[in-house]
């Protein structure tokens, strides 16, 4: 699987622009997801599955709440990126999942939802 990071919720063009500075050094692909491509399953968007046969209606609903980055294909220099991204201003205010074969057919607002659940688990909350 070819390095790529998948962005929602980065509105501006600089800070997608800081994301793509700290995936070089990974040799990974930036891909800003738009917002109607949220409930597209993340293996497609990853380009490792295909659209299905009519396609997915595009996402209608609001912003998912805050930013996210899935990671693919990018296990072995996990410690390499997580760094850069933090170099690069990207905090732990932005969500973070490694794209695996059990969320790989969830689109952005499961996944999202799941992070935050576990987020808040963490947090005591």
């Amino acid at each position: 699987m070819a390095a790529k990071l998948l962005l929602f919720g980065f509105e501006n063009l600089p800070s997608i622009l800081r994301v793509e500075t700290a995936a070089e050094s990974c040799g990974a692909a930036v891909v800003p997801v738009g917002r109607r491509d949220y409930n597209t399953p993340l293996g497609i968007l990853a380009g490792l599955d295909t659209e299905r046969s009519g396609g997915q209606p595009p996402y209608a609903g609001g912003a998912l709440g805050g930013r996210m980055m899935v990671l693919c294909g990018v296990e072995d220099q996990m410690d390499t990126l997580l760094s850069a991204l933090r170099l690069a201003g990207v905090g732990t205010e932005c969500l973070k999942a490694v794209l695996t074969a059990h969320n790989r057919n969830w689109d952005a607002v499961r996944l999202y939802s799941e992070l935050m659940r576990e987020h808040q688990a963490m947090l005591g909350r």
